[in-house]
């Protein structure tokens, strides 16, 4: 929290009677006045017209003397007439803005309040001010909850002050956002449990059943890490998930990878070929990470492949370097070639895609040091390689 934040919240935070706007409000010839001075001001009509969002004018006493069409259409307002004096949380009918006499902003509740906080900070300084808002309005059976992303810029016209009041509804992303914590979150719970749980059954059982709980024990460990890389790629926070490097046999993780995608739709009528490995060929790396990346290559290749094509796999080594590569037949063109690797660049045209090649490329460089590129033509069709140092 900076310094013109913490000043504001210790001042309005005392109480309502220390309040740092007056609860008082322009009524009559003086609002009549203000909002004709608004209304003739070319640069505020510019923006009220160009705005495409929510965007209000405000008073010192926070009344709003004009609002865009978008707000207008939003508040579900017969005319402008019916909000012009009112307060932010008097039009979206807050359910504290008639907690007290002096009306929004002046209760118990409202020194918290996102917008109030915004507003007072726009009339306090020269700087805009920016916070989230989180509002609960009254419904016909219960309450319904908004969530705003408030911005309030001060503007002086002659010697009076007034403030531009931007508003953006992230009610959906919020919501999102807190659907998608909880469920890591709990998820996470859940594999770590069973991770705890599979040691202890590992460490127990001896004889024929033995291995069958050290895979087990395995599986839970991979799943706890598959949930937390997950939970940092989401939140772009790669760069504190730690990599475990350990011997690892490609016989065995090209076993685990036919398993893994031996049941997935884009595998029905195509064929998948991995290339026998080398003799003992070992190799040192994360498998969880490891695992991610040449999973989602394939699954990337099957679903470029027409319906009985064929996906080839290989695996090689040098004196410098480890080299997997994923072919298809298929080829990409130019103009989504030039961004294959693009965070949320997608050609499926739908929300919720747009990782897949960014995550291939994020991991195996960020997290594993490597190398992956491709090349694509029609004659030879399209190759993906991850390369990592020996």
């Amino acid at each position: 929290m900076n310094s013109r934040l913490q000043s504001c919240s210790s001042t309005i935070g005392a109480g309502k009677e220390s309040f740092p706007v007056p609860p008082g409000r322009s009524t009559g010839a003086a609002l009549d006045t203000e909002v004709t001075t608004v209304s003739k001001s070319a640069i505020i009509d510019g923006l009220l017209e160009a705005v495409q969002g929510l965007m209000a004018v405000l008073n010192e006493n926070r009344q709003l003397l004009a609002i865009n069409d978008s707000m207008l259409q939003t508040l579900g307002a017969s005319s402008l007439k019916t909000v012009l004096g009112l307060r932010l949380g008097e039009v979206v009918h807050c359910i504290h803005a008639l907690c007290a006499p002096g009306g929004c902003g002046t209760s118990e509740f409202c020194p918290t309040c996102g917008a109030a906080i915004a507003q007072v900070l726009a009339l306090s300084g020269t700087c805009p001010a920016e916070q989230l808002c989180a509002i609960e309005i009254a419904g016909d059976e219960d309450h319904n909850n908004l969530f705003f992303r408030v911005r309030a810029s001060p503007l002086k016209i002659g010697e009076h002050r007034y403030i531009l009041l931007f508003l953006q509804d992230v009610s959906l992303e919020q919501r999102a956002a807190m659907l998608e914590q909880t469920f890591l979150h709990d998820l996470r719970n859940t594999a770590m449990g069973l991770s705890v749980g599979s040691e202890l059954l590992a460490d127990s059982i001896t004889g024929e059943n033995s291995q069958i709980a050290r895979d087990i024990l395995l599986l839970s460990d991979r799943l706890t890490r598959e949930i937390e890389l997950q939970r940092c790629l989401a939140h772009s926070t790669v760069n504190t998930f730690k990599s475990r490097l350990k011997p690892l046999s490609v016989d065995k993780l090209f076993d685990e990878l036919e398993r893994s995608i031996r049941h997935h739709p884009a595998q029905a009528d195509r064929v998948v070929e991995f290339a026998p490995p080398q003799p003992d060929h070992i190799l040192s790396s994360d498998l969880t990470i490891l695992h991610r990346i040449l999973y989602n290559m394939v699954i990337n290749a099957l679903e470029a492949s027409a319906p009985g094509g064929v996906v080839k796999i290989t695996a090689q080594r040098n004196e410098t370097h480890e080299t997997f590569s994923i072919w298809n037949a298929g080829f990409i063109p130019p103009e989504i070639a030039r961004r294959i690797f693009q965070r949320n660049f997608s050609t499926k045209g739908t929300l919720g895609h747009g990782l897949g090649t960014y995550a291939i490329k994020l991991f195996g460089e960020k997290l594993l040091g490597g190398h992956v590129g491709f090349t694509t033509s029609t004659e030879d069709g399209t190759c993906f390689k991850l390369d990592l140092p020996v």
